[in-house]
């Protein structure tokens, strides 16, 4: 009996022996072909990683959302330099921009790299003019809910401007130093120019948020208040569109006459008219100044103008400025001519000896830190007393000659917007050391 029951036990376990190795012998079985199955699904999450980071990286950038980075102080209060900003890419393939939305465009089409970031004022089609502060569309008042800085330059909306079918009107929140629509340079700005609306400040984190309600909610940026120990610089754009023939006197009670205004050089390789060249320069050394502090008095912020040397230094002297800055470019016949100079009056000079010490320093400190800043190469300081513009200064004046438009290396080198940048920013180093010297 006992015999029987162990046999039993041991068939029973025998039985369930088997069962035990079947089960086994199928998992093991069925393992073997997941081993292709593990590869095909590693390969397949792998392909799925490839095409979402292809489309992180190619395509949202492209022709979704985009990073970028506020370069100046042009729309402040609202952005500040700095601030990290999303451009929504998409939206604009399906509607058109709105008054008031911040766009990110292309100033000078997409060939270049430069963009820029204004707020929409005008659109397609209207008329838009700029009387003292106030903007007028279709002949009325404009009302605005943004922060924004009082306006001094009208700029090419002096006068009604009517917008093309896909143009658009766009300003700098923080007017006073922005280069938007008004300037010949950006002017309107067409559909295509538009890569997209600033929709997210995501850095600095405090300020985290929508640009829209950044713009409504924003603190007004303070405008700049005259004080005792601010400077007044006058600045004059060499020459004009047209040229004036007439005659005038080279200094105050001079029987000697002179052409009015002469039309200027043209770029030997860019065929850029020398007096385009010097209004972009000037443009950008008044923003450089405000920035820094001081008062800026332009001669003329337009090319098509109608303004003599005697009468640019009147308009200089009755500014009150403390200096007067005249910027040229240079020509020769000879094309292997190159470099920058400054011209002052002499302490013999009849009409303005006494300010010669003065300009003498004024020319050295802007002329060798814009050489240093620019890398052109300094021809020097050069005595002048036959030039009107000069002679009929009542403050210390140097005239820049900023590089020979009739080198071709040095023509092309001045059409850059970083050449253009540096120049500016090199007056400025000097404007600064001379004022340090004379405060």
């Amino acid at each position: 009996m006992m015999e029987q029951e162990q046999e039993q036990l041991k068939e029973e376990q025998s039985d369930d022996l088997p069962v035990e190795e079947k089960v086994l012998t199928e998992d093991t079985e069925e393992t073997e072909p997941s081993k292709g199955k593990k590869i095909r699904n590693a390969i397949l999450e792998l392909m799925v990683y490839v095409a979402i980071i292809v489309l992180c990286v190619m395509v949202v950038p492209r022709y979704v959302m985009q990073r970028t980075i506020v370069d100046g102080t042009s729309m402040e209060a609202t952005l500040q330099d700095e601030d990290n900003l999303l451009v929504d890419k998409l939206s604009y393939h399906f509607s058109d921009p709105k008054r008031f939305d911040v766009i990110v465009f292309y100033p000078y089409g997409r060939d270049n790299e430069d963009y820029y970031i204004k707020r929409v004022i005008g659109l397609p089609g209207e008329t838009i003019q700029i009387v003292g502060n106030n903007i007028y569309i279709n002949g009325k008042v404009l009302k605005e809910n943004y922060g924004k800085d009082p306006m001094t330059e009208s700029g090419i909306a002096a006068e009604p401007l009517k917008l093309g079918k896909d143009e658009y009107f766009v300003l700098g929140d923080n007017r006073e130093v922005s280069e938007d629509s008004r300037y010949e340079e950006v002017g309107p700005v067409s559909r295509d120019k538009i890569e997209g609306k600033a929709v997210l400040r995501i850095y600095p984190f405090d300020k985290f948020g929508t640009v829209k309600s950044i713009g409504k909610n924003g603190k007004k940026a303070k405008a700049a208040v005259r004080t005792q120990k601010q400077k007044i610089v006058a600045i004059d754009a060499g020459h004009q569109d047209r040229a004036n023939v007439g005659l005038e006197p080279i200094g105050p009670g001079a029987s000697t006459k002179k052409m009015k205004v002469t039309g200027g050089a043209c770029g030997v390789s860019s065929r850029v008219p020398e007096y385009k060249l010097n209004l972009i320069v000037a443009k950008k050394l008044r923003k450089e100044l405000i920035s820094r502090g001081y008062k800026v008095v332009m001669i003329r912020t337009k090319n098509h103008v109608n303004i003599t040397n005697m009468e640019r230094a009147k308009i200089a002297n009755k500014s009150r400025a403390d200096i007067y800055i005249r910027i040229h470019g240079d020509s020769s016949a000879s094309s292997s001519v190159r470099g920058a100079s400054a011209l002052y009056p002499s302490a013999k000079n009849r009409y303005v000896g006494k300010l010669s010490a003065r300009s003498k320093a004024l020319s050295k400190y802007v002329l060798n830190n814009y050489c240093k800043k620019t890398g052109i190469r300094s021809r020097g300081l050069y005595l002048r007393d036959d030039l009107t513009g000069t002679n009929w200064s009542k403050i210390p004046v140097t005239l820049i000659e900023m590089g020979f438009l009739s080198n071709s290396t040095e023509d092309r080198y001045m059409q850059k917007k970083e050449t253009r940048d540096k120049m500016a920013e090199g007056m400025a180093d000097g404007i600064d050391r001379y004022f340090k010297k004379y405060k």
